[in-house]
């Protein structure tokens, strides 16, 4: 099993050391040793520290993420996966709702984006929760 230090990881993960010391601490990594003053890992750790960016990357929490990783029969919750699926996508629509509201108005001919009764009905869609599938 090849060891990898903390400053190791630093560099080629981007993150802090204090941010490995507090993945550590929520037990979602484990050192596996000291080498002098430096905690020394697995190499594996390097797909776990990808898998809990991903987790944050998708809006999961630290604690949601640790129940996942952390379940002794190593199986993901797929359930949870698909809940922030299905959230992600709403955030997708809402996104593309806002990106064609903010192109109309600084595409539009009126000064005042709310006298265009276009893009009144982009806010009233996008409030209502659907995207307009109108070219841009």
């Amino acid at each position: 099993m090849n060891e990898i230090t903390i400053s190791t990881l630093v560099r080629q993960t981007g993150l802090t050391s204090s941010a490995l010391r507090y993945y550590e601490r929520m037990g979602l990594i484990r050192s596996i040793g000291r080498k002098g003053l430096q905690r020394v890992f697995s190499e594996q750790v390097l797909e776990q520290l990808a898998l809990i960016e991903l987790g944050k990357k998708a809006g999961f929490s630290i604690a949601e993420i640790k129940a996942m990783l952390g379940r002794p029969d190593s199986q993901v919750d797929k359930l949870k996966l698909e809940e922030k699926a299905q959230e992600l996508e709403q955030k997708v629509r809402e996104l593309e709702s806002l990106r064609k509201m903010l192109n109309h108005a600084t595409q539009c001919s009126f000064v005042n984006p709310l006298e265009c009764s276009k893009f009144k009905r982009i806010m009233a869609l996008s409030k209502a929760g659907s995207v307009l599938i109108t070219k841009d």
